[in-house]
């Protein structure tokens, strides 16, 4: 895989795909990553490159290296993470003033992590909504919507309008009330599909929020993946000691 020449650093966009791995999942906790000069082969670049990627890793405390056998991923529960708490209202108001162009709907095979993510059965499908969101200024979200086969089934294409709002349509609809929502917050590169809807470069950096949904009994009912234009959608969080 050589990367393209883009105004996105070379070691940056190295740390993001290997970032995008272990956050899926694809490389798992323990796992070896290739050496630095098998790295330096498969994306075309120096090992110069490579090892700022690799440091930047190890600074999140995504990897770490042993001595004379080489770098390993970081199991999950060694990761760091900060749990801020909202209210499932305030995403239902994020969706007040912007409007929505639904670009498919078709049932699919998920990838193994939003499989896991919703508690899937296998060989169970998913359904998929995908759309973009728009502003005055312009499209500033795209958007997917992962959705068990069980439930997508009772939607209809007509039914997804340019004013829906995803979280009261499909309470609405599929009868079911969302409890708690837990969201990951990160940093993407565009790709050709995402970048062309959100009319930016592709490899451009993007806002990237995973959020799944629960009832209260703690069963998963969907899951989105958000990527957001950076100067079109800002995300703002008040802190007050307790």
């Amino acid at each position: 895989m050589i990367l393209e020449q883009s105004p996105i650093p070379l070691y940056f966009q190295v740390k993001k795909i290997i970032k995008s791995k272990i956050m899926s999942n694809e490389l798992k906790g323990q796992e070896r990553l290739p050496s630095e000069s098998e790295l330096c082969t498969e994306y075309g670049v120096s090992r110069a490159t490579v090892r700022q990627a690799l440091s930047e890793l190890m600074n999140e405390g995504l990897i770490y290296r042993i001595r004379g056998k080489g770098t390993f991923v970081t199991d999950s529960q060694g990761l760091k993470q900060l749990s801020l708490k909202g209210s499932i209202e305030n995403l239902i108001a994020s969706w007040e003033g912007t409007s929505s162009k639904i670009l498919g709907y078709s049932e699919k095979k998920p990838p193994s992590p939003i499989a896991k993510s919703l508690q899937l059965k296998k060989n169970q499908t998913v359904f998929l909504i995908e759309l973009i969101r728009m502003i005055p200024k312009g499209v500033f979200g795209h958007v997917f919507v992962y959705l068990p086969s069980n439930l997508g089934k009772k939607i209809t294409r007509d039914e997804l309008t340019e004013s829906i709002e995803m979280i009261t349509f499909l309470e609405n609809k599929l009868n079911f009330i969302v409890y708690r929502a837990s969201q990951t917050i990160d940093v993407a590169l565009a790709s050709q599909t995402i970048a062309k809807n959100l009319q930016i470069k592709p490899m451009s950096p993007v806002l990237f929020i995973e959020r799944v949904y629960y009832s209260r009994d703690g069963k998963s009912l969907f899951l989105t993946h958000n990527y957001f234009r950076s100067d079109l959608y800002k995300y703002r969080v008040e802190l007050t000691r307790t």
